[in-house]
């Protein structure tokens, strides 16, 4: 078997102080490395899919917050690919994490979008980052979009993407009106067309597990490392929650499709 396997975390917020009431990210962020370092388990690769910090976005911002969390990063014994949030320096990144690790996906302005091969699977990570004016909604932009299409067509093996926004709605009345990507639908259409060897599109930016089947695509988030959201439909606003639970996701993806198992970590 080809298999590969890999383990999503997501929304370490890192900061050097609590960000609110009981909510530490940098405590929660050790804790999480160390159970890391703990695990017996194969893993090929750890993705982070977004908001690595929690003031990377602000103005003035020197990237140091960023640099410290790629340390702790890179402390570990496995690659570590990172997407881009809305929290996110984006522009610190290729300083701090060098130069992509794998084939640049063309798009406008300048994105942190690539793809890269591991056995017979192909794993993309994309960009949704965009201006402040639409924030925490993300766009992806029709030259990635059509750069991700692109690579599709003119290769074979199974593909897995990873987005920091959620591309479809989720049932939830803030996180629908407020945190999707603008073009998630045009991003399904791409992927739909590919449905018998796409794996999976998994995201966070929601700080909760969640996971949708649609036209048979599979889109699945973890929770986020810092804090968690409600995502009830009722749900009208973001309340942080501060319960004693850092999430990531293990994923199998393979001969036998896509197998996935959230954990949890008490601190």
């Amino acid at each position: 078997m080809m298999n590969v396997h890999f383990l999503q975390i997501s929304d370490t917020h890192w900061s050097r102080s609590p960000i609110a009431d009981g909510i530490d990210p940098g405590q929660r962020m050790d804790r999480l490395c160390r159970w890391i370092q703990s695990l017996d388990a194969p893993i090929d690769f750890i993705v982070h899919t977004g908001d690595l910090v929690h003031r990377g976005h602000i103005e003035g911002d020197d990237g140091s917050s960023t640099e410290q969390v790629v340390s702790l990063l890179r402390s570990l014994p496995y690659p570590v690919h990172c997407v881009v949030g809305n929290h996110d320096h984006r522009a610190a990144w290729p300083r701090i994490l060098g130069s992509m690790p794998g084939d640049r996906l063309p798009c406008y302005r300048q994105r942190w979008a690539y793809h890269f091969q591991l056995r017979n699977e192909r794993f993309f990570i994309l960009d949704g980052r965009d201006d402040a004016a639409i924030d925490p909604r993300g766009m992806l932009g029709e030259a990635q979009i059509e750069s991700l299409s692109s690579v599709l067509a003119s290769t074979s093996e199974p593909a897995t993407v990873f987005v920091h926004y959620p591309p479809l709605p989720l049932e939830c009345d803030w996180i629908d009106r407020t945190m999707l990507l603008i073009d998630g639908d045009e991003l399904h259409r791409v992927l739909a067309k590919h449905r018998n060897r796409v794996r999976g599109v998994f995201f966070g930016h929601v700080h909760r597990p969640v996971a949708l089947q649609y036209e048979g695509v599979l889109y699945a988030s973890t929770g986020g490392v810092a804090m968690h959201f409600p995502n009830l439909p009722m749900e009208t606003s973001a309340t942080p929650q501060s319960d004693p639970i850092a999430f990531a996701n293990y994923v199998c993806v393979g001969d036998s499709g896509t197998l996935l198992k959230t954990q949890w970590v008490q601190w």
